[in-house]
């Protein structure tokens, strides 16, 4: 009788404030996690030492030797190509441009190296082990400063040939809308994402809109945060609950257009604004209902993500597995 060795593999989510990285076996079971600030700032060197460091640190409290890997994953921002392994631009890490982060980490270690967008990696953690476990047809919203996504056709991770699938956040929503770090005007991103929703607010509460927003920030509409937003609403501020309202309106658009297209089964929504519960999921649903083919709209379910922070690392993990499976 065979024996099988166990698997594991190390993932690593790469943003631009926090690097986290997790080992998992090969049934996505967490097994260790640590986090540490990315500091950008200070050189790619000094971001490939970090991520190097953190790989070693979670695979020394699991006890086991970074040769025991099967494989390292590694979620970024992009844009980036998963075949060259190298980070095209990334603004969010201090203007990376044209980075080979996956032959960088891959000379620290014997196993395979897999580089993904961040917002893919996400993606793969909540289809693998999250939300979206035993579901083929699906997508990811990722809602933080900007918006991301990925998508899964038939049980595959579909990124396209140029690695630029599921870029939902630059869908165009609004004619003539705000400008876009893309260069359109009118994304989703502009209008969505966290740092569309605080625009939003900064917008009505410099018209004089009376809101508990303004003691929250101290009357100091530069410290106002998403966060203030929803802690607002949930206090019964008419003013935050509608921004929150009006930012699923939008979402709701998009997602209902997605519907149309790809017929998923489930929508997850990704991220801190996830948080906000019905005030976000309750119009999204009713722009599904409204917009979208009336049957694949009474089929797809509209969920929160489960996995919280650690998405991105264990997705990053799996996509490895699945790149480089155990021999």
């Amino acid at each position: 009788m065979q024996i099988l060795k166990p698997s594991y593999a190390a993932g690593v989510d790469l943003g631009g404030t926090t690097i986290t990285t997790v080992l998992v076996n090969e049934t996505g079971r967490l097994l260790s996690q640590t986090k540490c600030l990315t500091e950008a700032s200070l050189g790619v060197d000094t971001v490939v030492n970090k991520i190097v460091n953190s790989i070693k640190e979670v695979c020394g409290q699991a006890h086991i030797e970074t040769d025991q890997l099967t494989a390292v994953g590694i979620g970024s921002p992009g844009p980036l190509s998963t075949k060259t392994g190298i980070v095209i631009d990334a603004p969010n890490l201090n203007n990376w441009v044209n980075v080979p982060l996956r032959d960088l980490v891959q000379k620290h270690f014997k196993t395979n190296v897999f580089l993904d967008n961040d917002a893919n990696a996400a993606a793969y953690g909540e289809f693998w082990v999250g939300a979206g476990k035993g579901i083929d047809n699906l997508m990811v919203i990722t809602l933080g400063t900007g918006i991301g996504g990925g998508m899964f056709i038939d049980g595959k991770l579909y990124r396209g040939p140029d690695d630029t699938s599921g870029e939902i956040g630059h869908i165009p929503i609004l004619l003539n809308g705000p400008l876009c770090n893309c260069g359109n005007r009118g994304c989703l991103e502009t209008l969505a994402s966290a740092t569309g929703l605080v625009n939003r607010a900064i917008h009505s509460l410099r018209f004089g809109v009376s809101s508990l927003m303004m003691d929250f920030c101290e009357k100091d509409l530069n410290k106002l945060t998403a966060k203030m937003v929803h802690e607002a609403a949930l206090k019964g501020d008419k003013l935050a609950i509608e921004l929150l309202r009006e930012t699923g309106f939008y979402i709701g658009i998009a997602a209902a257009g997605i519907v149309n297209l790809l017929n998923p089964e489930m929508i997850i929504i990704f991220g801190g604004l996830s948080g906000a519960g019905e005030f976000l999921f309750a119009p999204i649903r009713e722009e599904i209902k409204k917009r979208a083919f009336p049957t694949p709209a009474a089929r797809v379910k509209v969920v929160p993500a489960i996995l919280g922070n650690n998405a991105g690392a264990i997705g990053a993990a799996g996509i490895a597995l699945m790149e480089f499976p155990p021999q």
